[in-house]
């Protein structure tokens, strides 16, 4: 398990990426929305409202195949998120990275920055490189 703080359990890694498709502020997916959207995906019931539930709550915890590679699926992540901590780790950093993205101030420089030519951007990281010693001398980048 290198690479892996600690290993997690289904419960936990189906509990983080719900809360990492959750809005900032707003509700996070019913149950019944995750396994009505899996199963338009799929074009058949593949999974019910319940059993999500469980998997979430670590009521089960032995899914079939099918089930894992579905909610894989709906929170576009690869399957073997749920078997690999180290895959789960390096996803659940990029995860992270997305949701900052996802709105606030780094949004917006991201979207400001965006028709920079390469030498501004690299002079705007050096910029970026500054502030952050002024504001945490003891941090390295």
């Amino acid at each position: 398990m290198e690479g892996s703080a600690t290993r997690s359990s289904l419960a936990d890694k189906i509990d983080r990426l719900i809360r990492i498709v959750t809005p900032e502020g707003g509700p996070a997916p019913s149950y019944n929305e995750i396994a009505r959207a899996i199963d338009e995906a799929a074009g058949e019931r593949v999974i019910s409202p319940s059993y999500i539930w469980k998997l979430h709550k670590g009521e089960a915890d032995n899914p079939r195949l099918n089930h894992l590679e579905a909610l894989a699926g709906y929170f576009a992540v690869p399957t073997e998120y749920f078997f690999n901590d180290a895959v789960a780790d390096r996803v659940d950093e990029q995860l992270r990275l997305l949701q900052i993205l996802k709105g606030g101030p780094i949004r917006t420089l991201a979207l400001r920055a965006n028709d920079l030519s390469p030498e501004s951007l690299r002079m705007l990281g050096d910029m970026i490189n500054r502030l952050r010693d002024l504001e945490q001398p003891d941090t390295k980048h």
